[in-house]
């Protein structure tokens, strides 16, 4: 099976209508009242799960290419264009980007949308961007590193990448559902999903369209961007927004990293 494409349809099927579950944070699009909110100078967007992104992580963004990487949903890249950026977005789930899209038309801005595997080579020339944003996405990938590389070579000298990331940690455990927001270490780091489940939870997977996901160290988040040229200015911790793992420990990391 070809883990991509069905993580792609998983998307889409967490992105329709009437679907609900953790994941539906990074489904909604804004409301009308939240882009006319951000057109006059609110800026509110998420990395993660909870918290909102500090806004003196953004410089001005008039004028300011913008990449939206698996930031699909109509969440962030109204909120940007609303600000007067020139935006892109880019994912891999259909859903999301046809609500990209349906937020564009109807508030009536420009925008750049395009189906893509962060995984392969990006369809973007060399130092396209001022600033990449991408929320919490990298644990539906195997290999991370071919994607900051990627990153490093759109971005220009000075840009900045905001991204969001699951903190390795939470891979270990499963919910104990015998005990009320219990949970068990269960499996070892890191956590593959593909090599670590058994047949018949995967096929369960495959059944209720549950994307596959990978566990990644600090060494490949963090390291892997120090290696490509970035230099981290910022992070902080966000839990899941009221989810299981929010009684024990912060789930999700944001970070702010510079090129050189």
């Amino acid at each position: 099976m070809n883990y991509v494409d069905f993580n792609a349809s998983a998307w889409d099927a967490i992105a329709s209508p009437g679907k609900e579950d953790g994941r539906t944070c990074f489904t909604l699009p804004i409301s009308h009242e939240d882009y006319l909110q951000a057109q006059k100078g609110a800026l509110e967007v998420s990395l993660t799960s909870a918290k909102k992104v500090p806004a003196d992580w953004f410089p001005p963004l008039r004028g300011q290419k913008i990449l939206g990487l698996a930031s699909g949903g109509g969440q962030q890249g109204p909120v940007f264009a609303a600000h007067g950026a020139d935006v892109t977005i880019v994912d891999i789930s259909e859903k999301q980007l046809e609500s990209e899209r349906a937020v564009a038309d109807r508030e009536g801005y420009p925008i750049t949308i395009l189906k893509c595997d962060m995984q392969e080579p990006l369809p973007f020339a060399d130092h396209s961007f001022d600033i990449i944003f991408n929320p919490v996405s990298n644990c539906y990938i195997e290999n991370l590193f071919p994607i900051w590389q990627e990153c490093a070579r759109i971005i220009k000298p000075g840009g900045i990448l905001m991204a969001g990331f699951v903190k390795e940690e939470h891979f270990m455990f499963e919910p104990d559902f015998t005990k009320d927001k219990a949970l068990i270490s269960v499996h070892k780091l890191p956590f593959n999903s593909l090599r670590d489940l058994s047949p018949e939870r995967k096929q369960e997977m495959v059944k209720n369209k549950e994307p596959f996901t990978f566990s990644h160290s600090l060494t490949e988040q963090l390291g892997g961007l120090l290696k490509t040229g970035f230099i981290l200015t910022d992070l902080y911790e966000d839990g899941d927004g009221g989810g299981l793992f929010d009684a024990y420990m912060n789930s999700y990391v944001a970070i702010r990293v510079v090129k050189k």
